[in-house]
């Protein structure tokens, strides 16, 4: 509860100081969250794709033939891979205004820290789609990956209280693109 504390001072302190840009890099310690909805299947042929939100409300599509770094198996990405991540990224799908994104951003702040529920095989061949977000994290200086959601073969979902609500807000965003 105390990094909790910790990332919502610095997420409110950091948005009044300091002004993030469209490649995300990390300024001075922190950086934006980077929100990401992505689908992968290897059953009867490999499928790739979904999309990553900046620090700015971006929302940058990327498919099948993208060059992509996935996280490692602890859930992190350096800041150069994630940058491959967002570069690889084809077009830009719409703009989320500033506002809706640090309301999100907030939000996911108290997700950071939330259980996941025991993975649960809910479909066979359906691949899998993941709702989740990414944070800066000073100790690794890595971007760390936060699950929200996952539903497909395996199912499983974050258990923060807000954790609902923003995968709400990423699916209804997802139908709109």
């Amino acid at each position: 509860m105390k990094n909790l504390a910790l990332y919502v001072v610095l997420l409110v302190f950091l948005a009044g100081c300091f002004q993030f840009n469209d490649s995300a890099t990390v300024e001075n310690g922190t950086g934006p969250l980077i929100f990401q909805s992505e689908y992968t299947n290897y059953a009867w042929g490999y499928q790739h794709g979904g999309w990553l939100m900046d620090g700015t409300g971006k929302v940058k599509r990327f498919q099948k033939s993208a060059s992509w770094v996935f996280p490692d198996s602890l859930g992190y990405l350096s800041e150069v891979d994630m940058q491959k991540n967002l570069s690889a990224c084809d077009s830009v799908l719409t703009q989320i205004n500033s506002a809706e994104l640090y309301k999100y951003s907030v939000k996911a702040l108290s997700c950071i820290d939330g259980q996941l529920t025991t993975p649960k095989n809910t479909m066979a061949d359906a691949g899998e789609h993941v709702y989740a977000f990414y944070f800066y994290d000073i100790a690794s200086k890595k971007y760390k990956q936060v699950i929200l959601n996952t539903t497909g073969d395996w199912s499983q979902e974050n258990l923060a209280s807000q954790s609902k609500e923003i995968v709400d807000w990423m699916m209804k965003l997802s139908k709109t693109l």
